[in-house]
């Protein structure tokens, strides 16, 4: 009689562990399926912040280009143009001593 007292204690003993398990493991799956969400959501994020950077940076490329495009035509004019002292003084004296 007293084997099978003891061996309803562990009977019972078993039972409580084997609750306490399927519970932890019920909390487990739960912090788990959080887990995958965060990392899903993380992965959405980076590829969001991805998207902008790429956007970002296509935006100053193109500010950059036009930038230069446009210091390029402000040379050209420059390099065009008669420098506004420059080009009356040989026009005036050129043109009296031409003309005696």
């Amino acid at each position: 009689m007293e084997k099978l007292e003891l061996l309803a204690q562990r009977i019972d003993s078993l039972i409580r562990e084997m609750v306490r398990l399927r519970e932890a493991n019920a909390s487990l799956g739960g912090e788990i399926t959080d887990l995958k969400d965060e990392l899903e959501l993380g992965r959405m994020e980076k590829e969001d912040l991805q998207k902008q950077i790429t956007s970002n940076e296509a935006a100053r490329n193109e500010a950059c280009t036009r930038i230069d495009a446009l210091i390029g035509r402000i040379q050209e004019a420059l390099s065009e143009a008669p420098l506004p002292g420059a080009g009356s003084q040989e026009d005036g004296g050129a043109s009296p001593a031409g003309q005696e």
